[in-house]
């Protein structure tokens, strides 16, 4: 099981709402929180903006560097047979580009077209040829539901001239095209949408998990969303 994100519920014992959960990679959970206030608290903690009262979010690093010493050939055999020690560290700690997010109006920039709001941050975070660029953008494009003939009229729109489900839907795709290893996602974002378009939203997302990354869906309500939830403590889950 490769652990790639988890939470530590910290508050008290007695508290109504007590979680603490791991996620490994391929998995995409759902998180329902008792309000719209306590979503957007837990959502800015996720990706490493804010501290949380209620606990702490943790992303794996990879394996800890060894330090060179002198083995038997025993016990460098018993090594190769052992997995090696993970390292976790506070959210607030990551590399940039770690932990994705999606808001719920799919937080465009508005001075920038959607081009510019879609690989600006890709190319932020990694150097990519143009080509590549645009590979990422048909393929995730097609994805989400939409035909070819639209890509250059939408890439080249300001936000403003944009219907809400076409901000959401550049929101997902921003997010998508960077491959973050864990990727947040306010549940709002599938609201006020075609079921047919929600659907290829959905598979688009189990796409991008089975790459090997998270996805943890946050909602402040019932949802008919097809993701399992987390409901109640799944500390045994957790491996430290």
């Amino acid at each position: 099981m490769n652990l790639l994100y988890r939470f530590w519920h910290t508050a008290d014992n007695q508290t109504a709402q007590s979680f603490s959960f791991a996620l490994s990679a391929g998995d995409i959970r759902l998180w329902q929180m008792p309000s719209i206030a306590e979503k957007m608290q837990v959502l800015e903690a996720a990706i490493g903006q804010a501290q949380y009262a209620g606990g702490r979010f943790e992303i794996q690093q990879g394996e800890r560097r060894r330090v060179a010493i002198k083995r038997s050939v025993q016990a460098e055999r018993r090594q190769l047979n052992c997995p090696p020690p993970s390292v976790w560290m506070p959210v607030q700690e990551a590399r940039l580009g770690r932990v994705g997010w999606v808001a719920g109006n799919g937080g465009l920039i508005s001075n920038l077209k959607v081009w510019e709001n879609v690989t600006l941050p890709l190319w932020f975070h990694a150097p990519y040829e143009t080509v590549e660029t645009e590979q990422r953008l048909r393929f995730w494009l097609t994805s989400l539901g939409q035909k070819p003939a639209s890509f250059a009229e939408l890439m080249a729109a300001p936000p403003a001239n944009l219907a809400l489900w076409q901000k959401k839907l550049v929101g997902l795709l921003r997010a998508l095209v960077q491959m973050p290893r864990v990727l947040i996602i306010d549940a709002e974002v599938f609201e006020a949408v075609s079921a047919e378009l929600a659907q290829h939203w959905i598979k688009s997302l189990d796409t991008f998990a089975q790459q090997a990354r998270v996805v943890l869906v946050l909602t402040d309500k019932a949802t008919l969303l097809p993701w399992r939830k987390i409901e109640g403590d799944e500390r045994d889950a957790i491996s430290r």
